[in-house]
């Protein structure tokens, strides 16, 4: 049965893709995509990406044609969806939001368009978090509260925004929307006792401002210090999984053998082989009195107009003007200057949104002082916890691999971390970092159907013959291309080891995680690992 390609984009965010010109497939010229992990290990995944060449010889997607049937529609952040019929299975194989359309200048030109679409992950790194202190929190119940934080309509449907034309008629065009509306979030195996009240960089990020602390490098602190995965899927949810996931013994799918199109492998590869390990951690201390002063009006005033509300955000810093954190947090000490003002405060890990609202007799309140108390939370001298292996130092040279966890104050936390990750690098092996396949869009066969089917989390087994590498794989990232009319489709998987036990010298250098009572896997110390 042949496979019928979908490209639709909802231009009038109505949620359904169904209306007029919304579905551009007959006119799309080649298309390609990627989502999840370009790495192995790596914690959070890079973004999901989307990039359609389309026909657009009568300017349907040039946005300055006034008299083009989308004119007015044809703007950034509209939802993007990519399906296919196998003549028996849908299969949603991308979602996204558009960033750009770019038409191809020039009547006598290619008469094409270009248009970007991405998933959420920018919009992450473009808030900046403001998160209240998390205590005893997992990993899954902090990212979800971060990811709150950021609002993204649903693929599906519209989400409520106040004060949002056409997206605040809650109940009719627009529906109030939560968290698992767009994530799947496995429980978390880490517990963490303090979160958010160190994230904060004075330098600054490379791509970040200085002294800010976004949604984005939020989660991945945390999913770092978990050493689990945070990506987005091909419906465009967020999905987390914790460390455990990519752990146990999945069967394989499908197995390669010698006949794929192309790989890249690589034996004792650079960044896979590590046997020093130092996981930094961040222990803090809460100070016993709830006054200590964590920011206070100095050499200024705060006007508050008749009739208005004024918003200051503050941020906590302690008598070094270093940041810190903050716990019970009070206002105290609001005087006037002039005219007067109702106030409250909404406490933050490290900052908090000052309220002021005059509902004065046509009179500006001038606010002169006012001091924001509480326990004071201090990041100390950091920690390093140290793991390594002297057989494997002595034999390939000391390579260490560094890790900064602002997520994790307790140094035996940092220890299993560091174990952990020694214990998957410390001796050489050959490994499969991509997969490259090759069929007809259309037609199928060759692996086709795997092609469809298989995704970030399937499980492959490669066997090849030049190279004598017998392995399994979970698929990590998938990058896909269809050009010539949908006749020829490209896909590349990005791979992981799956634990499978390696014999190398008498060594099983790729062990499963312990198990209890679970067949050939509760051999403690021989084909099997604790981990944590």
């Amino acid at each position: 049965m042949a496979t019928t390609w979908t490209f639709k984009i909802d231009w009038n965010k109505d949620g359904d893709f169904d209306d007029s010109n919304e579905d551009v497939s007959a006119r799309v010229l080649q298309a390609s995509w990627f989502l999840g992990f370009r790495e192995p290990y790596q914690d959070v995944a890079d973004n999901s990406v989307l990039t359609l060449v389309v026909r657009n010889n009568d300017r349907l997607f040039s946005p300055e044609n006034s008299s083009g049937a989308l004119y007015g529609l044809l703007l950034p952040f509209r939802a993007v969806r990519v399906e296919s019929f196998d003549g028996t299975t849908t299969r949603i194989h991308w979602v996204g939001r558009i960033e750009s359309i770019q038409p191809m200048v020039s009547a006598n030109g290619q008469r094409t368009a270009q248009i970007v679409a991405a998933g959420v992950m920018h919009l992450y790194k473009a808030a900046e978090t403001q998160l209240a202190l998390q205590e005893n929190k997992r990993t899954d119940e902090i990212i979800a509260e971060l990811i709150k934080e950021v609002v993204i309509p649903p693929a599906g449907n519209q989400a409520w925004i106040l004060g949002v034309e056409g997206s605040s008629n809650a109940g009719q065009s627009t529906y109030m929307s939560d968290v698992t509306t767009y994530s799947v979030l496995e429980q978390g195996k880490t517990s963490f006792t303090l979160t958010g009240d160190n994230w904060v960089r004075q330098g600054g990020f490379a791509d970040a401002e200085k002294d800010t602390f976004d949604v984005y490098h939020a989660i991945a602190d945390v999913v770092g210090a978990e050493r689990g995965r945070f990506f987005l899927n091909r419906e465009g949810k967020a999905i987390f999984w914790n460390r455990h996931h990519l752990l146990y013994d999945v069967a394989p799918t499908v197995t390669f053998s010698d006949d794929m199109m192309g790989m890249t492998y690589t034996y004792a590869g650079v960044n896979s082989l590590k046997n020093e390990v130092i996981v930094v951690c961040h222990p803090r201390t809460v100070s016993a009195s709830s006054t200590e002063i964590l920011w206070q009006l100095q050499d200024d005033v705060i006007v508050v107009e008749p009739g208005q509300t004024r918003k200051v955000y503050v941020k906590f810093q302690d008598e070094k003007a270093s940041r810190i954190g903050g716990k019970d947090v009070t206002l105290t000490d609001v005087t006037f200057a002039y005219g007067s003002a109702s106030y409250t405060i909404n406490a933050k890990a490290n900052g908090a949104e000052l309220v002021f609202t005059n509902d004065g007799n046509g009179e500006p309140a001038v606010v002169q002082t006012a001091i924001v108390r509480g326990k004071k939370i201090t990041t100390y001298n950091r920690i390093e916890a140290k793991a390594q292996d002297q057989t494997s130092m002595s034999f390939y040279g000391r390579r260490t691999m560094r890790l900064n966890l602002p997520g994790l104050s307790a140094l035996e936390q940092a220890q299993y971390v560091a174990d952990f990750e020694l214990l998957r690098r410390k001796q050489p092996r050959g490994e499969v970092s991509s997969l490259a396949l090759v069929s007809h869009g259309k037609s199928g066969g060759e692996y086709h159907a795997q092609q469809l089917a298989l995704t970030i989390g399937s499980s492959i087994a490669i066997s090849e013959s030049q190279t004598g590498h017998n392995r399994r794989y979970f698929i990590i990232g998938e990058a896909h291309e269809l050009a010539q009319g949908a006749t020829l489709w490209k896909t590349t998987w990005h791979l992981e080891s799956a634990p499978d036990p390696v014999i190398v010298g008498g060594t099983n250098i790729n062990p499963f995680p312990w198990e209890l009572n679970a067949t050939d896997h509760s051999k403690l110390g021989e084909s099997t690992y604790l981990t944590y």
